[in-house]
């Protein structure tokens, strides 16, 4: 019998102890695990940082070879004598966004709600294509002469949709907050913000939309990135006889 009591005893101790072990064990690996993906995380967002300082040196890279090539065509054009058309290809190029405008204007900052959550929130507190269009659209009407969102120049051939969380536009994917710039008179741009309703009610307590207006002395609208790149956005040429 005391046999028996000291097997007991002893099995039951050998459970709690390897009960406590299996509970270290498992700690220990949750803790590694989660140690393995916050050193991940930090790796994504050391790299992420990486490729938006290369994305911003490969733009100013691409910015000065294009005004090169913009010189170099002026300087060929002048030492021929072809004043007239180096005149006539400037005012094209502005015209279709080519190159780069300034002046007075106003910025707008559409963003989502803060502390958006999908299971609570209604889809009016965050931005969709739609909302930059809509942007677009009251400015244009209201005499703007030039866009850019998120520095991407919109000229008639850009293009603006949802693609999951991003919004695509120009062949580059946009996140918020979405800031689209507008050359123009900056008290009439605003108004036509302010005023517009639609806005009005996404703005309201309880939707949160995000809808900030400024009027500037001066903002600088960049040229179309694409400008000498049109074919992906050249669907059909026509001729008409």
């Amino acid at each position: 019998m005391r046999f028996s009591k000291t097997s007991t005893l002893l099995f039951v101790l050998l459970l709690i102890i390897g009960s406590i072990v299996t509970s270290h064990v498992q700690t220990v690996r949750a803790e590694f695990r989660r140690s393995d993906l916050e050193t991940r995380y930090r790796q994504r967002q050391e790299d992420l940082r990486l490729y938006e300082e290369q994305f911003e040196r490969l733009t100013e890279e691409n910015r000065q070879l294009l005004q090169r090539q913009e010189d170099a065509i002026a300087d060929l054009l002048q030492r021929e004598g072809q004043e007239g058309i180096l005149e006539e290809l400037r005012f094209t190029r502005m015209l279709a966004g080519f190159t780069q405008v300034s002046g007075e204007g106003v910025r707008i900052t559409l963003n989502d709600k803060p502390d958006y959550d999908i299971f609570l929130d209604t889809e009016d507190s965050i931005v969709h294509d739609g909302d930059i269009r809509h942007v677009l659209d009251l400015l244009r009407n209201a005499g703007a002469a030039a866009f850019s969102v998120n520095q991407q120049r919109i000229v008639n051939s850009s293009y603006i949709y949802c693609i999951g969380p991003t919004i695509l536009c120009n062949q580059q994917r946009l996140t918020p907050p979405y800031v689209i710039e507008a050359r123009g008179n900056p008290e009439a741009l605003a108004a036509a913000i302010h005023q517009d309703p639609t806005l009005s009610i996404r703005a309201m307590p309880g939707i949160d939309l995000i809808v900030i207006v400024e009027q500037l002395e001066e903002v600088v609208i960049p040229p179309f990135a694409d400008a000498n790149n049109l074919e992906p956005f050249i669907n059909r040429l026509e001729v008409v006889r």
